[in-house]
């Protein structure tokens, strides 16, 4: 910036401190390095200390909100000097009498009072509206500021603004870079707890001697873990759907009363397990909204399980149902360890927990709360999170509409024909796997088996097609993710190659999508299910296409 012969510093010692000021102010772009954690206060005394050079001034003091949601920090210089934090109190309260509009586009001779006399003051804005900062330079010098000293501050605001919000925005990747290590971290640990007794029960029943009731005990454990894991990827496909809009409630009229009760019993193991006193107070009378059971008895079966985790051993649980006018209210509450105030506005952020011990023992991915309120919101409800700080409990209440009946909206899923019971399957059926796993097409190979069906195993698409063309198979059960030709590109062609041959086809897979069902649909699937399907669900599937 060439300055006016008459703003040019009068000495060597002055231009070199003039230089300096500048190399100062440039640097303000890439102070944002710089930046530890949330010290954004650097930035302000580097560009109050680089004006200093440049301009004559007698003071300067700013303040500016460096983080969302925080109070705004203090910095204040009088005479080269930094202020403490008790001398920028009494110039903060000199401010509020301050004009606000002072300097703001030209000199003027308006004499304001400070701690250190009466000065002209010019003050300006930090240019971003997040930040909220503003800057005031005071000095007792007659036509402060000239018309190049305002320009000088001007510029050394908007640069000290930009390294700011630089500062703010690398803060806030590090905290997502951290909250995904930590989210990782977690997704290991809860996958290797259920992983280790899979393996240790596998290789137990590949030793001699195992008796029948260690089969049957090894079994049970098996399946409560892999009905955990499971727990874990539908949990983490729920956060998937409703980010990008693919939930869609099958919604009709539910007494949440019922779902209170549904969401008790999925918890309560948990709750047992820790010996919790628990105390459900319900109305009399019935508590109708309008939404999808599944879905509500899954956001109170979180909230009660977030409680259950965060409450130590012999503690107290409560749930109140209760009519509010023309809304119903569901309150967990809880004597647990409590929400500080910093995380209680995080609470329902995706992968967000409370610290824990190194052990973990709560468990969860910290999706469960975030998964809760965008469900509440789905059914146009709120839900909010109270505690009075850690030790003290907490407290979730979610509230939601009475609304009328409607017709409800169908589930984005392919179902079962419509049939109150599935009838029993009277003889085997003819059934072709097609999966590239082998350890997952031999397993269920051998399931069917078991039940009495004949079986043939494909590992290969092609395989499946010869044999289509030989053998009169009632059910082809096909992986979707398959070499060379996909599960979709293979039912299109058996469809074709079947012709009017009585045949079901069945996605088994692990793609759960609304769009991989759709794809299902148009390729001629009669089911979709989703890996690991349930012995019932295809015992049920097996009834219908042998009824």
């Amino acid at each position: 910036m060439l300055l006016p012969e008459s703003d040019k510093p009068a000495c060597p010692a002055a231009s070199l401190e003039a230089e300096r000021g500048m190399r100062d102010l440039l640097g303000l772009l890439s102070l944002s390095a710089l930046w530890q954690g949330r010290d954004g206060a650097t930035v302000m005394e580097q560009m109050l200390s680089a004006v200093e050079r440049l301009v004559p001034i007698r003071f300067a003091y700013a303040q500016a909100r460096l983080l969302d949601g925080e109070q705004p920090t203090v910095t204040a210089r009088v005479a080269g000097v930094p202020l403490n934090q008790e001398a920028c109190l009494v110039w903060q309260h000199s401010t509020s009498g301050w004009s606000r509009t002072v300097n703001v586009g030209r000199p003027d001779d308006l004499l304001s009072p400070t701690p250190i006399g009466d000065m002209q003051i010019s003050r300006m804005e930090m240019g971003v509206s997040t930040l909220q900062g503003t800057v005031w330079f005071g000095s007792d010098r007659p036509g402060f500021p000239s018309t190049t000293e305002l320009a000088i501050l001007r510029a050394a605001t908007s640069l000290a603004a930009t390294a700011i919000q630089a500062a703010k925005i690398a803060h806030e990747r590090n905290q997502a870079n951290q909250a995904k290590d930590e989210f990782l971290a977690m997704l290991g640990h809860e996958l290797r707890n259920p992983l280790a007794p899979i393996r240790m029960g596998a290789s137990m029943l590949l030793r001699d001697g195992v008796t029948p009731e260690q089969v049957k005990k090894t079994g049970l454990i098996l399946e409560r873990q892999v009905g955990h894991i499971t727990g874990l990827v539908d949990s983490l496909l729920d956060v998937s759907r409703l980010a990008t809009g693919a939930v869609v409630l099958a919604e009709s009229e539910v007494d949440m009363k019922e779902v209170v009760r549904d969401a008790f019993e999925q918890i309560s193991p948990l709750i047992h397990a820790k010996s919790h006193q628990v105390v459900l107070s319900l109305p009399e009378e019935n508590a109708p909204v309008f939404g999808d059971r599944n879905r509500l008895v899954q956001v109170v079966a979180n909230l009660l399980n977030n409680a259950a985790r965060y409450t130590r051993a012999g503690g107290r649980i409560a749930l109140d149902l209760t009519l509010v006018g023309q809304q119903v209210s569901i309150c967990v509450s809880d004597n647990g360890i409590g929400i500080e105030a910093a995380m209680l506005k995080r609470v329902f952020e995706l992968f967000t927990q409370a610290k824990r011990s190194a052990d973990r023992s709560e468990g969860g991915l910290g999706v469960g709360l975030a998964l809760a309120r965008q469900l509440v919101e789905l059914h146009g409800g709120t839900l909010q999170a109270r505690s009075q700080g850690l030790g003290h409990g907490a407290q979730f209440e979610v509230l939601l509409q009475r609304r009328l009946l409607r017709a409800p909206v169908a589930p984005p899923c392919l179902p079962l024909p419509a049939t109150a019971t599935a009838p029993a399957c009277q003889s085997g059926l003819n059934i072709v796997v097609v999966d590239d796993n082998r350890d997952g097409a031999d397993t269920l190979a051998e399931m069917l088996q078991l039940l009495g069906h004949q079986v043939r195993v494909c590992y290969h698409p092609r395989d499946a097609l010869l044999i289509a063309a030989d053998v009169a198979a009632e059910v082809y059960l096909l992986d979707i993710g398959l070499p060379e030709m996909d599960g979709y590109e293979l039912a299109r062609r058996l469809k074709q190659q079947l012709g009017g041959r009585r045949h079901t086809l069945v996605a088994l897979t692990g793609y759960g999508q609304a769009d991989d069902l759709r794809k299902a649909r148009e390729a001629g699937f009669d089911q979709h299910c989703v890996k690991p399907i349930s012995l019932e669900k295809l015992q049920a599937i097996l009834s219908q296409a042998g009824y």
